[in-house]
């Protein structure tokens, strides 16, 4: 239609929706999987969300669950995005973002850690610095948007 703006079923318009940040998973684990269905299920665009998975099994797993794009490789998934969810086993958190240094460097995007035990000093540190970074502790039922 001319001169009208679509809108959704909760209201917003379809381009605003658009204009939501893009969203790098860093990590397609449960964890990674609740919150992208959570996101989902509260209207945010698959095209605004992607994910770096190492295991080819679970890559294809998130693409047929989510229709979500999906790599192999860190960087490929943060090379456009506006944030970074690190959601990554803690033993590996240094590693990963060592290989993402570059990447954010360029891009500083916001980072999102659900790692525990690892502190905003040390990402920081292990991406270059002067990084934004929020660390926060989700749980599984984020998924969803009912649960207690």
């Amino acid at each position: 239609m001319q001169g009208k703006t679509a809108t959704s079923n909760s209201g917003d318009t379809v381009q605003a929706r658009m204009n939501l940040p893009a969203i790098a998973f860093i990590g397609g684990g449960n964890m990674a999987r609740s919150l992208i269905g959570g996101l989902i299920g509260n209207g945010v665009p698959v095209a605004r969300l992607s994910v770096s998975e190492p295991s080819p099994d679970l890559r294809d797993a998130l693409a047929r669950d989510f229709g979500v794009a999906v790599y192999a490789d860190n960087n490929d998934a943060a090379r456009s995005a506006d944030a970074l969810l690190l959601a990554v086993k803690p033993q590996v958190m240094k590693t990963v973002c060592t290989g993402l240094r570059a990447t954010a460097q360029v891009r500083k995007p916001m980072l999102i850690s659900i790692a525990a035990g690892i502190r905003i000093d040390q990402l920081d540190a292990w991406l270059g610095g002067d990084m934004p970074i929020v660390r926060c502790m989700p749980n599984t039922p984020a998924r969803n948007p009912r649960a207690p």
